[in-house]
């Protein structure tokens, strides 16, 4: 009978450590980007490092919610300049020399990232 006691105690604890696990401030395993973003708050950062014509991590789709704002940091091994679809910005990179991009998710929709020479996507944001 005493087991049957524990038993709901056991369940909270187990309840708290997956809920704990979740919101663990890691990048999503689903954008596509693991081990390469992190969550703080509305804000997700993202550092991306272009060498001749490839793209690290490689080109993924990353989830943004309305509201929140991915911080992405490019690091170019030449000049270029760095185009955010849909968020319409975009600035001058020099070559190792971060750049970095604040794109606040306004409107739903699936956008790319890209470079222009050469013409590199570097990621596509889906703002949900």
């Amino acid at each position: 009978m005493r087991a049957f006691r524990a038993l709901p105690y056991a369940v909270c604890v187990l309840t708290l450590a997956v809920v704990g696990g979740c919101s663990s401030a890691t990048s999503d395993p689903g954008s596509g980007a693991a081990g390469a973003a992190v969550s703080t708050g509305s804000v997700r950062r993202l550092a991306v490092t272009i060498t001749g014509k490839t793209v690290t991590p490689a080109p993924a789709q990353v989830d943004l919610p309305i509201g929140s704002t991915l911080e992405l940091v490019v690091t170019s091994d030449h000049d270029d300049e760095l185009h955010a679809h849909g968020f319409e910005v975009e600035e001058a990179l020099k070559a190792g020399v971060p750049t970095t991009l604040r794109l606040t998710g306004k409107e739903a929709g699936s956008y790319e990232v890209e470079t222009h020479d050469p013409a590199l996507t570097l990621l596509t944001v889906a703002v949900r």
